[in-house]
């Protein structure tokens, strides 16, 4: 994986949710989903989910990132799974709160 491409870039940067990463959604369309590009961590969730515990994402957002996350084919997600299925779904899982995404935290680091 070459992580100097743009595709990579924004990649890392919406997987993140770092700063910017609201206009990352209308590029992702142009890259291809043939191969993986992007590796998932616990590192890159909690970074994400201390995103949303400092107000800098808004907790409505979560559900459809993490969807994403789960769709895209040059994001590898297996070792985060279960907690993006767990945020893609709250009406399985229950309602998203800060104390669920502080113990989410807990759990990956």
């Amino acid at each position: 994986m070459d992580n100097t491409t743009a595709h990579y870039q924004d990649l890392a940067t919406l997987v993140r949710f770092a700063s910017g990463y609201q206009n990352v959604y209308a590029r992702l369309i142009n890259y291809p989903q043939d191969q993986v590009c992007y590796i998932v961590s616990n590192l890159d969730i909690c970074a994400a989910l201390e995103q949303v515990l400092q107000g800098h994402v808004d907790m409505d957002d979560v559900e459809m990132w993490a969807s994403l996350l789960e769709m895209r084919g040059d994001i590898d997600h297996s070792q985060v799974e279960g907690v993006l299925y767990a945020l893609s779904n709250p009406e399985q899982m229950g309602e998203l709160t800060f104390d669920k995404i502080s113990q989410i935290m807990i759990l990956l680091k």
